[in-house]
């Protein structure tokens, strides 16, 4: 197999994955910042309507986002090992198309 036929076979996908591990990246940075942050004020007896700035008013300290920024980065990896393995798999078992 060429380089060229190659590049035909996965451009979608690579071109997919360009959209997608950014999105799976930062929604699962976001979801996990919400949970820590809900978690954090459940723990200190704090209601919802308590952002962090009147958090840092009553003398507390807010968690650090950076665990959930590794998370988003561990589940973009992980996403674009599955999305490998979906692209190398429907590639091999789906006919190829003539160039006519």
């Amino acid at each position: 197999m060429t380089f060229k036929e190659l590049r035909a076979q996965y451009e979608p996908w690579f071109q997919g994955w360009l959209v997608l591990a950014p999105v799976v990246g930062f929604g699962s940075t976001t979801l996990v910042k919400n949970q820590l942050y809900r978690v954090w004020k459940v723990s200190h007896g704090l209601t919802d309507s308590v952002s962090a700035q009147q958090a840092r008013e009553m003398g507390l300290n807010p968690p650090d986002w950076s665990g959930a920024a590794w998370y988003g980065l561990a589940a973009a990896c992980l996403f674009t090992v599955f999305y490998i393995l979906a692209a190398r798999t429907w590639s091999r078992h789906t006919p190829q198309e003539s160039e006519d």
